[in-house]
């Protein structure tokens, strides 16, 4: 009976239990609804998104711009007209076109090397891939090497890589493209002295002083690879920018940007001093590929300038490039390459059609190249599989 009635009791304690809690936390659940009722509507109303617009006008005023520069500027810098332009350059026949776009493919694969060398692992396929549909989203916007860059590491990423590898493929290939186009000034003012040519003063002033900012240039991105206390104060710097940039756009300045410089470039410089061969010889292949590309456009169309003024313009033309105001410095590269020609005697015609047709190849065709190579990228998944990375990170 003792043991009938204490089951009883306990049993009633236990149906008791559930309503104790509930009637204590009743009180304390109701404040909160109300209190987040409260706060719901009495709340101010989300802030409107800024910026919705600025991107669109931006690319369209950037459109605007290189249209006006090849339009109204390019023109009457050289003293020519479009129709004389446009005659010219039908004067190009369907085989030298095929030829030029020969040469052309021929210069993209050339610069494969240097891709090669700056992430192992990569195949030269892959990185004839990632340079067309990087270079042809580059292509469309302004500022749009950023663009690129983030398609090419999207690809990486798919393509198996990882961050770190791929950190250090951005930098090692944007130094190079760097050096090349800072070496390129005074390669060209070489070659006008060695040729003996006649240099006007106004193109030999700004070749001077061009190709002096340029080697000075040079020899600190060299110091800072070769040297810790200068690549220390670099990364200070680089630092300091970045806080500067992340509190202009309005966010919380972030640490660290110091030692993940550091450790980037000690990673970056091993790979330069294991790889220097083929990063030296792919990238002197690609300009070299390139400026006979212009060479070859310009002898297209019935120029007669010779090797160290196509040279020289040609140094203007990719200098030039690096100008973010229009998408791939359209209009500035183009204005200025054909008005440095001009000036070392070249005909007015001819060689505005000629620097034309080679944009054509070094920008037009590397948009719809770009797209074709991307379809290729999304044909062939057996890129996409991590197990065809060698040296994984």
């Amino acid at each position: 009976m003792r043991t009938q009635e204490l089951e009883r009791t306990g049993a009633a304690r236990q149906r008791q239990a559930p309503s104790r809690v509930p009637a204590q936390r009743a009180p304390v659940r109701a404040a909160t609804r109300s209190a987040l009722t409260a706060a719901a509507t009495t709340s101010a109303p989300l802030p409107r998104p800024r910026g919705r617009w600025r991107r669109p006008v931006q690319a369209t005023a950037s459109v605007a711009a290189a249209l006006a520069l090849l339009a109204l500027a390019l023109p009457r810098v050289t003293g020519t007209s479009w129709s004389s332009v446009a005659e010219t350059v039908g004067l190009v026949s369907a085989w030298q076109l095929g030829a030029l776009t020969l040469l052309w493919l021929v210069g993209l694969w050339a610069y494969c090397f240097v891709l090669a060398a700056a992430l192992p692992g990569l195949r030269r396929s892959q990185g004839f891939v990632i340079n067309l549909v990087g270079s042809g989203a580059s292509n469309l916007t302004p500022c749009g090497g950023a663009v690129g860059v983030g398609v090419t590491w999207a690809m990486l990423r798919q393509y198996g890589f990882g961050t770190a590898s791929i950190s250090r493929f951005t930098v090692v290939t944007g130094v190079w493209n760097v050096l090349a186009r800072l070496l390129l000034p005074a390669l060209g003012l070489t070659a006008l002295l060695l040729a003996g040519s006649r240099v006007p003063a106004p193109v030999l002033t700004a070749a001077g002083i061009g190709a002096a900012v340029s080697v000075a240039m040079v020899a600190a991105i060299a110091l800072a690879l070769c040297s810790e206390r200068a690549a220390f104060r670099v990364a200070g710097w680089v630092g300091a920018a970045a806080r500067a940039a992340q509190r202009l756009v309005r966010r919380t300045p972030s640490a660290g940007w110091e030692a993940r410089a550091l450790e980037l470039r000690a990673g970056t410089a091993e790979l330069v001093r294991r790889r220097r061969a083929p990063l030296l010889l792919g990238m002197l292949a690609y300009v070299v590929l390139q400026g006979v590309l212009q060479w070859a456009c310009l002898a297209a169309v019935g120029s007669t300038l010779g090797w160290a003024q196509v040279a020289c313009g040609y140094a203007c033309g990719r200098m030039l490039t690096a100008v973010v105001l229009t998408p791939g410095g359209t209009g500035f590269a183009e204005t200025g390459a054909a008005a440095v020609l001009v000036a070392l005697g070249g005909d007015p015609a001819t060689t505005v059609a000629g620097v034309l047709l080679f944009s054509l190849f070094t920008y037009v065709l590397e948009v719809p190249g770009g797209a074709l190579a991307y379809g290729w990228h999304l044909a062939t998944r057996r890129w996409r599989s991590p197990a065809a990375v060698a040296e994984p990170a």
